[in-house]
């Protein structure tokens, strides 16, 4: 499937293997998509309800840091790269083999000056989902925090997504982001809390007070909260306890490969803890 014919799209392609497996390719570089599961808390177990969708580079079959492949596509070109991403993302879900799990991308707006292009993107999504035959309700496009404030996502884009069925989501929310008037005008399904600005203030008592204080706000404007990058026992123990509706993180699955079966079952909270000290029982 060529790319450039796509609008909002580089002059990349998404190709597809025998077994089904799409991979993208953007210059020298082949990308891959990598799932980490999110898990709904329940009472006293974690379900999994999605997954988040990543990109894995890689170079003559050597994987190469996300950060340094964006790092090596030009600020112009950011936007539509990371949109063949979602595509990819997209048409890799099935192989997951859950149809109920949700799929989270990153869904960044654009260039500030190019709305005709992020408005594109929407629809080349839309277009994507339909093709692999992926409901829109099923995909929660999250906006980076620091992107919505100072109209970084204009309620128009919100209102696109919400028209085409997409969910919407609020993503690495954590200190300095002055957003939350914003975070009521738009009105996104899930608030997600940054993972390395929750393990900072997760041995913190005082923090967790405001934090809990916080997820309680959200919840009353209508959105379920996230916290990502959970590593620890007493991590999770914290993100529970602040009241989260869903967490993420190394603790709890690692992220796998397309066409590599993640581990989707639901697991007990207890198993996480052996004795009333919560000492952490390795699940792998």
């Amino acid at each position: 499937m060529p790319a450039a014919n796509v609008p909002g799209l580089p002059g990349g392609s998404i190709v597809v293997d025998e077994i089904g497996i799409e991979t993208g390719r953007f210059g020298p570089y082949h990308l891959k998509s990598v799932y980490q599961a999110i898990y709904h808390v329940a009472e006293d177990v974690l379900t999994p309800c999605a997954v988040e969708g990543f990109v894995q580079p890689q170079i003559d079959f050597e994987p190469v840091a996300p950060e340094t492949f964006f790092a090596a596509v030009a600020p112009e070109m950011q936007a539509r790269v990371k949109a063949l991403c979602r595509g990819l993302h997209i048409g890799n879900h099935h192989h997951i083999g859950a149809d109920h799990v949700m799929l989270h991308l990153n869904c960044e707006p654009g260039l500030a000056d190019d709305r005709d292009e992020a408005f594109a993107q929407i629809d080349f999504m839309a277009e994507r989902a339909d093709q692999v035959d992926l409901r829109a309700e099923m995909i929660v496009c999250g906006f980076v925090a620091r992107d919505i404030s100072h109209e970084g996502v204009p309620d128009s884009l919100a209102k696109a997504m919400r028209a085409a069925g997409f969910g919407l989501a609020v993503d690495d929310f954590g200190p300095g982001h002055s957003v939350l008037d914003r975070i009521q005008r738009i009105r996104p399904d899930v608030v997600k809390i940054d993972g390395a600005w929750f393990r900072r203030i997760a041995d913190l008592e005082a923090a967790a007070r405001l934090l809990a204080k916080l997820v309680a706000g959200l919840h009353r404007d209508g959105a379920r909260v996230l916290v990502k990058g959970i590593e620890t026992a007493e991590q999770l123990d914290v993100a529970l306890s602040v009241g989260a509706d869903m967490v993420q993180g190394y603790l709890l699955s690692r992220p796998a490969m397309a066409g590599m079966m993640p581990d989707l079952k639901s697991v007990e909270i207890k198993r996480f803890f052996r004795d009333p000290q919560k000492v952490v029982i390795p699940l792998r």
